[in-house]
């Protein structure tokens, strides 16, 4: 009896086109219904979306926001032409450039919608608060203030100054006094509470304090809410960068300065502005290569229209059940629908080229369309299960939200795709398909002429090709132990970008260009009014300073400012850059330093003097230097602080910042490819075993299959490539394609075993008919990931080459190494191949 799923897939061409109108009529509403729903797509990258309401990540940054505000600033350098900020020209240009960005408020009483209503505060050598000491009392000033000094002298005591106060060097001008920073401070990523709160302009934050109700009970459905993140809306930091430029701009500093852009606004500026028009042109470029590639192979217009159409319906089924599922997109929707692309254009190549062959065996069309889906059907079935299964893994380790979705959303588009070609092609080539060939001898043609050689070579050689695999496995196998978890954004961007320029000049001159903040938090109102506290703050921030001088920058805390204060009421004498010793003596100088200046204190300690914040500037850097600086901070926390645990046991230390955010991510996702990855091999496993029903044509599906990952990451470790947020999701997705190839030519050897036990006809006819649509599906989708060699994200790039290679490497494996296992075994494993014989005959009947 034949294997029922033969006959369904062979009966579908039939019935399909017997109903042809009401599958037509369904495909009409279909796309109607996915086309609205394509529009109710929404894109969101907040925590939130990445990690979840309820993770520790989010809380933490959110416990931040809501105690110390965003800290997703812009940071613009700004570079002397004339070498030297405080010349009389390059301060009124910075002055000017200040005064322009500044005038914000007027900006957005002009029109309450601008996109600089996100701006909170704007802070140069201008108008940054330093203090000074007259008698016993203790001032706040702007350090340059409006009027610029005129003399030479004035302007060189000015610059001293800047240079020797430790709160401004490199954090507003840099060693060399060559480049000056401002930072604006923006409302992105704020808490909705209090993003509302400043713009309603309300200075004081006691009844923000008062209000965190989340801490207390989480059953308040309206405390909840008004502390959700804001949802981050990229085209707002994209307009808000190009009004940022066009306020730079205004201010006419051109002549004077090179201006620099930096921090996260900036990033999402270049996303969009260079990334995100990169796109059509990749998608442009692939939709070419598909066309020329499908013209080349089927050299009619019928093989390239209706693959093009199963791609569009596939995407658009996509993306509607998507818009209709209400779940948002991320920034992974590109790749996402870049895979569907390739992927569904495997099964129509596949089908077409197995009609093709048949009617190049003198079938009627209605005949060949049921032959080649009772071969190829099956086999694209399984195929597509398979590939379901490893992106589906992504979402069952779940690294995080927005991976999970892409996994899973991945594993629709590509039954959508499978749906799609099933349904839908054999109308397509009933009612147009390339004509018969001038010879119909089922011997002719590229087909033999390609797989001859190759069976040749595996017929002649099984032995020396099996170990030359395994030499080959061995070797670049070596190389795994090189492989590091390591992601670095801004080094992923070109060399000569824009952005890669600008972070560069930060990171060389000023205080870096990313920021890690701390929060102690000791949970006991006024807190900080212990000398011991204080001191031990001081100690923690020196012992990190000192422990990371190559990643860390800068760092401000209260600390300083107490002892910056302390050393002015002394005289301004160096010996008292000190700690206060006294708790009596920390209570006088905090009082002075909140009574001069509350909102400046504000930006280092809590309304309660329960919390203080620790701000570290540092340079960029890969994610595993940070992760270090993290755990050795952490560590270092419970040293320092264990005395004080009995006087404050609910003492806690938060970490917050862009930098700490990604960190966890890149690990959550290096921690949970070996779960996704062995996910994937087990379940593709037991679904061969289902396929096969043969534990040998199984394990040699799944070893031909495993091949080219490890071949894939072995160059990884000898290239020194590293592991990031896009290679590392490689292996599971490979895994799922490259098994493709090896079902398609098992399943055919399956079926020729069948019908002759000789191992060698079998392994020649098998290759004599799917050679050919395996090198075209191989390279359409090589060809179509190399298409984002274009990017000018080096991560991007290295996904699109590195899965190309894979699955290149794959097709090779699957021509040669299958075939010569097969042979070999034949060869000194008789019994054992005539026992896989049998089992393939009983499983064909």
């Amino acid at each position: 009896m034949k294997n029922i799923f033969e006959q369904f897939f062979a009966a579908l061409p039939g019935a399909i086109w017997k109903f042809r109108w009401l599958v037509l009529l369904c495909y009409a509403l279909l796309v109607a219904v996915c086309f609205v729903g394509a529009g109710k797509v929404e894109k969101d990258d907040s925590l939130k979306a990445w990690f979840g309401k309820d993770s520790d990540i989010f809380k933490n940054q959110r416990k931040f926001d809501t105690t110390f505000g965003s800290n997703e600033d812009v940071y613009i350098v700004v570079e002397a032409k004339d070498g030297d900020i405080f010349t009389a020209e390059s301060l009124s240009a910075l002055l000017a450039l200040h005064n322009e960005l500044a005038a914000y408020g007027v900006d957005i009483q002009n029109n309450p919608d601008t996109p600089l209503r996100h701006t909170r505060e704007v802070i140069s050598l201008v108008n940054v608060q330093v203090t000074e000491v007259e008698g016993n009392n203790l001032f706040v000033r702007e350090f340059i203030g409006q009027s610029i000094p005129v003399s030479a002298d004035k302007r060189a005591e000015l610059k001293a100054s800047a240079l020797g106060n430790p709160e401004l060097r490199l954090a507003f001008i840099s060693d060399n006094a060559k480049y000056a920073a401002i930072s604006i401070k923006t409302d992105f990523g704020e808490t909705l509470k209090a993003k509302s709160e400043g713009e309603q302009n309300l200075a004081g934050s006691d009844e923000l304090m008062l209000d965190m109700a989340w801490e207390v009970d989480e059953s308040s459905v309206a405390a909840e809410d008004a502390f959700e993140e804001a949802e981050k809306d990229y085209d707002e930091y994209y307009k808000y960068m190009e009004s940022i430029r066009g306020k730079v701009k205004a201010a006419g500093v051109d002549d004077v300065f090179n201006v620099y852009y930096a921090g996260l606004p900036e990033i999402i500026y270049f996303q969009m502005d260079v990334l995100d028009a990169e796109m059509p042109v990749i998608f442009s470029g692939l939709f070419l290569l598909i066309f020329i590639l499908l013209l080349v192979v089927f050299r009619h217009m019928a093989g390239v229209v209706w693959p093009i159409v199963i791609v569009v319906l596939s995407v658009l089924f996509t993306v509607g059940f998507i818009g209709w599922s209400g779940v948002p997109s991320s920034s992974l929707s590109d790749p996402m629908i870049l895979l569907i692309v390739l992927i569904s254009v495997a099964d129509a190549v596949h089908l077409i080229s197995t009609f093709n062959f048949q009617r190049k065996e003198g079938e009627a069309i209605p005949l060949a369309l049921s032959n080649s889906f009772r071969k190829a059907g099956l086999s694209c079935f399984f195929t597509t299960i398979t590939t379901v299964v490893g992106f589906g893994s992504l979402w069952i380790a779940k690294p995080s939200v927005p991976i999970a979705n892409f996994g899973f959303f991945c594993a629709v588009g590509i039954l959508c795709a499978f749906f799609v070609t099933t349904t839908l092609l054999p109308l397509m080539l009933r009612c147009w398909s390339p004509g018969l060939p001038k010879s119909n001898s089922g011997n002719s043609g590229v087909q033999r002429d390609f797989s001859a050689p190759v069976f040749r070579l595996v017929d002649r050689h099984p032995g020396k090709i099996i170990a030359g695999f395994a030499i080959g496995c061995v070797l670049f196998g070596a190389g795994f132990v090189h492989l590091k978890v390591d992601t670095n954004v801004i080094e992923g961007y070109k060399p000569d970008s824009y952005i890669r320029k600008a972070f560069d000049v930060a990171d060389q001159n000023m205080g870096g260009t990313q920021n890690i903040d701390f929060m102690i938090d000791l949970n006991e109102d006024n807190a900080l009014y212990d000398a011991d506290v204080l001191l031990r703050i001081d100690e923690f921030q020196r012992k990190i300073e000192s422990e990371f001088p190559d990643l860390v920058v800068t760092g401000i805390s209260i600390a300083d400012v107490m002892k910056r204060v302390n050393q002015q009421l002394h005289g301004d004498n160096p010996a008292h850059y000190a700690m206060p010793e006294t708790s009596g003596e920390v209570s006088q100088l905090l009082f002075l330093f909140n009574n001069v200046s509350p909102e400046e204190r504000r930006k280092l300690v809590s309304d309660e003097f329960d919390a203080t914040r620790i701000a570290f500037m540092v340079r960029n850097a890969g994610s595993t230097a940070y992760v270090d600086l993290i755990a050795e901070s952490n560590r270092w926390f419970a040293e320092t602080f264990s005395p004080l645990a009995q006087a404050y046991p609910d003492m806690e230390l938060v970490n917050a910042g862009g930098v700490v955010t990604f960190m966890h991510l890149f690990d959550r996702i290096a921690h949970s490819q070996l779960t996704s990855f062995l996910t994937t091999l087990g379940m593709v496993a037991i679904m061969l075993l289902f396929v096969f029903r043969s534990f040998y044509l199984s394990m040699l599906a799944l070893v031909s299959s495993v091949v080219p990952i490890g071949l894939t990451f072995g160059a990884m470790g000898w290239l020194g490539i590293d592991l990031n947020q896009f290679t590392m999701i490689v292996a599971p997705i490979i895994l799922g394609i490259a098994v493709d190839d090896s079902i398609h030519l098992i399943n055919k050897l399956r079926m020729c075993l069948s019908k002759a036990s000789d191992m060698h006809i079998a392994v020649r006819e098998a290759l004599r008919e799917v050679i050919q649509p395996l090198a075209f599906t191989s390279i359409v989708l090589s060809g179509g990931l190399l298409t984002m060699m274009y990017s000018s994200d080096a991560s991007f790039q290295a996904f699109g080459y590195l899965s190309a290679l894979a699955i290149l490497s794959a097709f090779i494996a699957d021509i040669l190494l299958i075939p010569s296992i097969c042979l070999f075994v034949a060869r000194y494993r008789k019994p054992v191949v005539q026992t896989q014989a049998v089992s393939a005959q009983a499983v064909s009947n």
